[in-house]
This record gives structure tokens, sequence and C-alpha cells, in this order.
């Protein structure tokens, strides 16, 4: 679903509806989006990963990934078991771009328990080194640097060009991460929203999406399933 031809408003008026028809299970539209899953969407074991991304989110974060520039910086934020991290990090090896990704993985989990949003399991969580190895399983690992820590204080002492924002970490706090991390968007760059639908993800976050894309200095809005993505016009 795009805006070209509708305000960002109406986007979501669209987008956001609750009811429509399910014919087919998982269909999303449009049609592109659900051929981009059969073709790119199940590069990668989503029940081994322990992930929770759709074959058409994987795809297009996978095509978004090679849409950009040479040598681009995706900064992913809430890489958990690296499923979506390995779907950005396969369209980077096109146009040698990296993924910067942030967790906290499995450390420190008491700190986790008084920070979580309770919509991931704790007990489960991965290590940075489980993620790491998989990422080298793939090949990909050349293209990926893991950080273990939180958004809110990596972000104190960034200083690099962000060519696409991925936000998937903390849903109660979606919106702040965008705030902190926007400073450092490119021209042109993407932003993107796991979870951010209220039919296939949270309201919370979907009202996040909603006060972030509203504004009219973004374009090329889409929604793929739970994901909310925009890009900025200049």
């Amino acid at each position: 679903m795009r805006s070209n031809r509708m305000s960002n408003s109406d986007f979501f008026n669209k987008a956001f509806r609750m009811s429509g028809p399910k014919f087919i299970k998982g269909f999303s539209r449009p049609l592109y989006h659900n051929i981009a899953g059969i073709l790119y969407g199940h590069q990668f074991d989503n029940k081994g990963y322990g992930g929770m991304l759709r074959s058409t989110e994987g795809a297009m974060l996978y095509l978004w990934a090679r849409m950009l520039p040479e040598n681009a910086t995706i900064v992913e934020i809430g890489s958990y078991a690296g499923l979506s991290t390995s779907y950005l990090a396969k369209g980077c090896k096109d146009n040698n771009s990296k993924v910067i990704a942030m967790d906290p993985y499995d450390s420190d989990l008491e700190k986790q328990a008084e920070r979580t949003d309770h919509e991931v399991l704790l007990e489960d969580k991965p290590s940075r080194q489980s993620v790491l190895n998989k990422l080298k399983a793939h090949g990909l690992g050349d293209r990926v640097e893991l950080i273990e820590g939180y958004s809110q204080e990596v972000v104190k002492t960034w200083d690099s060009p962000i060519d696409f924002l991925w936000i998937d970490g903390n849903h109660d706090q979606a919106y702040q991460d965008y705030v902190d991390w926007s400073p450092f968007l490119t021209s042109k760059a993407r932003v993107g929203l796991h979870d951010a639908h209220p039919r296939y993800g949270l309201s919370r976050v979907a009202e996040d999406a909603r006060k972030i894309f509203s504004s009219d200095k973004w374009t090329n809005l889409e929604h793929v399933k739970g994901i909310i993505t925009g890009v900025l016009k200049s």
C-alpha cells in the first residue's frame, strides 16, 4: 500500500482499517508484497531463529536493504534472535552496505525485567554470540555489527549517518527511539517500524507510526503486515 496518490493521513485511514476481505490466508496488499514474500521471504528458517517475522515482511526488509546506495548504513533497534537482521544483511551484500544491530540479548536480565514491555519472554532470549554464529553460518558476518546494549544508551555516543532506521525494540518507546535517532538520518533515508499496525501488531506502536509518518516530510509510505515505513523527501 503506497501513499503516492493520497495524503499521509489518508494513507493511515486506509491502512489501519481493521476489517476487509481475507479470502487468502496471509494475503497482503499490494500484490507485489505477496510475490516478494514467495520469492524472497523464505531465505531463513523462521522457526529455527525463533523470530516473529512474516515472510512478506522479511522479503521487503531484504528488498529495501538492496535498494540502498553503496556503502549505506542500516541501524536496527532490537535484533532479538537475528531473523530480521539476516534479511537486512542479505540485502546489504549487493551494495556493500552494513547493518548495525543492537539488543541487550541475554545480558543483565534483572535490568531487562525492569524495562520490559512484556512482549518477549526474557528467559528465552538468545545471546549475542548465538546470533553472531547464525549470521556467520549464512555468510553474513561481515555485513553486521552487533552491539549488546540499549538503544537509548548507544545513541548517546553515536556520530554516524543512517540510511535506514529499523525500529523493533521495546514497544513502549518506539516513538522515543525515532526521536533519539532521527538527527542522524541522511537525505532520503528510510525509517520502518515493526508491530506498527493495530491488526497485525500493537495499537500503541501503530499510534507512534501515525505520529511519525503523518508529517508531509515523508513519501513512499508502505504498509506490509505489521510494518509501516516511509522515506524522507529530502
